[in-house]
């Protein structure tokens, strides 16, 4: 039951490569539909517990400010193609057309060839030909759950056996009926922000390369990317649910609430809520240090809008904090 990953997961197309084929009428998938899985939870522990990583976690657009130059903008994403979630984007990609550059994780925004020269790439790093990719990790039961599972998301037996875990526990971050979307073409959250300052004529440039992204992926160990699979097969039933209620809080602006629900949630056992957190660690410590790098020279100047994956604005190691350490004011919008 991938979780946090829409909004602190890499911007490779791992979905375009895995997705369900679309309906054969060529009819647009309907939205996702799932519970509110914070109905019943008691989060006020694991809220202060987690405190450190819930600093500025309410808000999704934020004003980069200095004396003398013109304000930047910092703006959370999702990797969502939800109506309300890019109704949100909109509403931020009109101010980004008003900035002088505009920075997202690779840049952008991507037409079909470059869409599919991405995903060919991510392909040819996650397949292996000559290995079962299941084996030690995944075997028996556990392993046919996992097949059993990734069918579901458009991965068949024979293919999924020989790519790498993973890929394959990053290609099941977003449900069936999400995935479905995203192969139809629908915009995501951050395609349109992107698109926004490309239509403006405002340069567009990334804050990673496709190639770092691969290496955050590719540092997931066997025995975690195994351990997340074998999470998300066992618990199949929610995963419209954990995207719902992920996607509902990003509405609400607080998307880090999600780390807090990961740890109430009664159905997952200690290993695997270490198991997703350790993953979400992997997309975001030193990523969070590499976008703040890059971005800073662009907010030296004023006037950018930087629009990266909601869960690295956060924390104590999130970019808010970063660029308060720089000696910006950081102040909310929305």
């Amino acid at each position: 039951m991938p979780i946090l990953r829409r909004a602190a997961a890499v911007a490779l197309l791992v979905a375009f490569v895995c997705a369900p084929a679309l309906a054969a009428d060529g009819a647009t998938p309907p939205a996702c539909e799932g519970r509110d899985l914070t109905v019943g939870l008691d989060l006020a522990a694991v809220r202060a517990a987690r405190a450190d990583e819930l600093t500025d976690s309410r808000g999704l657009l934020w004003r980069v400010e200095r004396d003398g130059l013109a304000p930047s903008y910092l703006f959370g994403t999702i990797h969502s193609t939800d109506d309300d979630a890019t109704a949100l984007a909109r509403r931020a990609g009109a101010l980004a057309a008003k900035t002088r550059i505009v920075a997202t994780e690779l840049g952008g925004p991507f037409d079909p060839v470059d869409r599919s020269a991405l995903a060919a790439k991510l392909l040819a790093a996650a397949i292996d030909r000559d290995e079962d990719t299941f084996l030690p990790d995944l075997d028996g039961a556990a392993g046919a759950s996992v097949e059993t599972y990734l069918g579901a998301h458009g991965v068949p037996k024979a293919l999924a056996h020989h790519l790498k875990l993973w890929f394959l526990a990053a290609s099941v971050e977003a449900p069936a009926c999400e995935q479905a979307r995203e192969q139809a073409n629908l915009p995501e959250v951050d395609e349109i922000v992107a698109e926004a300052g490309a239509t403006a004529k405002i340069p567009v440039v990334g804050l990673e390369t496709a190639d770092e992204q691969l290496v955050a992926l590719e540092a997931a160990p066997p025995t975690l990317s195994a351990q997340l699979l074998k999470t998300s097969a066992r618990l199949a039933g929610l995963d419209n649910d954990a995207y719902a209620t992920m996607v509902d809080l990003y509405r609400q602006g607080r998307p880090a609430e999600m780390i807090v629900v990961v740890d109430a949630l009664p159905m997952l056992t200690a290993e695997e809520r270490a198991a997703e957190r350790q993953f979400d660690d992997l997309l975001l410590a030193g990523r969070n240090e590499t976008m703040a790098t890059r971005a800073a020279p662009l907010l030296a100047k004023g006037g950018a809008f930087v629009a990266v994956g909601a869960l690295h604005l956060p924390g104590k190691g999130g970019l808010i904090a970063r660029f308060r350490a720089m000696g910006y004011r950081v102040v909310n919008v929305w």
